[in-house]
């Protein structure tokens, strides 16, 4: 609990002292905390080169290398992003964000029915709440809870729902999710969190089986709702486009697992092809692939799920 107060005492302190600062000093604070990440963090940064060349074996290590700096400085412009935000006169919303292109968005999102918005840890994904603020309708989103930092965790959930977000625990919410669906809510659901072995489905993801969720796809087959990938562009500090690709076609008639398995195969493709036109807007932190660990008897390694 003292933790959790230090923290948030900080972070605060550092709001106070970020909004006195010029956007640009912000943006160059934001990067040099990414940076001091990427030199101290040795562990996550391993993580990040490895999990890079997995995903584009063609590229030298010193590429990867380079990709995992930058995507530790738009971590670190994120969090500074995400300290800002609950400061933004509303004015400046509609001038720093939009949500294209209008016509998927006019028939998806703004459509008055449920609908799944499938995101990613990608760009500034704290912050795609202000969704709600550019449709003027509530954004339902699931957060998984930080074990043990309760006051921590009301704090951040307190930043992300300045951006218009209303945040429910995602914890066995499937029923809630459907709910809120018939609701016609507008329901956020990260794509791409690794599950565990025994909860998940094996997909493909850059060549490579990995656990992934199944809510998503089992909620779009039971519900019929539409399933429409979201992602923000960064287009500058504080300023995103964000963009909705064409629903994503959950089929519902076979067999039940094949197509969950096919439909989860439906999210991880859509993923792959934004992290391969933006690589280093990815979270490539994040142990996608599993732990490796040595061989007993041997020097070679391989990687567990």
């Amino acid at each position: 609990m003292i933790a959790d107060l230090v923290i948030i005492a900080l972070i605060k302190t550092l709001q106070r002292c970020l909004r006195a600062l010029p956007e640009g000093a912000s943006l160059a604070t934001g990067r040099l905390l990414g940076r001091a990440g990427f030199a101290i963090l040795r562990k996550r940064r391993n993580i990040a080169i490895s999990n890079i060349l997995r995903a584009f074996p063609e590229k030298s290590r010193d590429d990867a290398g380079r990709i995992a700096l930058s995507c530790f400085q738009k971590l670190g412009t994120n969090a500074i992003e995400l300290f800002l935000v609950p400061f933004l006169p509303p004015a400046e919303v509609p001038r720093r964000f939009s949500l294209e292109p209008q016509d998927i968005v006019a028939r998806t999102l703004g459509a008055g029915s449920g609908v799944i918005a499938l995101t990613f840890h990608f760009g500034n994904w704290e912050i795609m709440g202000i969704t709600s603020k550019l449709l003027d309708q509530p954004v339902v989103a699931l957060a998984k809870p930080l074990k043990k930092r309760a006051r921590l965790n009301a704090f951040l959930n307190s930043l992300r729902e300045s951006t218009g977000l209303t945040i429910i625990v995602n914890a066995n919410t499937a029923k809630e999710v459907m709910r809120l669906l018939k609701r016609k809510a507008i329901v956020a659901i990260l794509g791409d969190q690794r599950e565990k072995r025994s909860r998940g489905v094996f997909v493909d993801f850059f060549g490579h089986k990995v656990p992934t969720s199944k809510g998503t796809a089992m909620i779009g087959m039971k519900t019929g709702c539409q399933v429409v990938p979201c992602y923000p562009v960064r287009k500058g500090f504080l300023r995103y486009t964000i963009m909705c690709g064409e629903p994503l076609v959950m089929e519902r008639e076979g067999d039940i697992e094949e197509l969950i398995e096919k439909n989860t195969r439906k999210i991880n493709a859509f993923l792959e092809d934004i992290i391969r036109a933006y690589p280093d807007e990815w979270f490539w932190v994040h142990q996608r692939w599993g732990r490796k660990r040595k061989q007993v008897g041997s020097h070679s390694q391989s990687f567990l799920l």
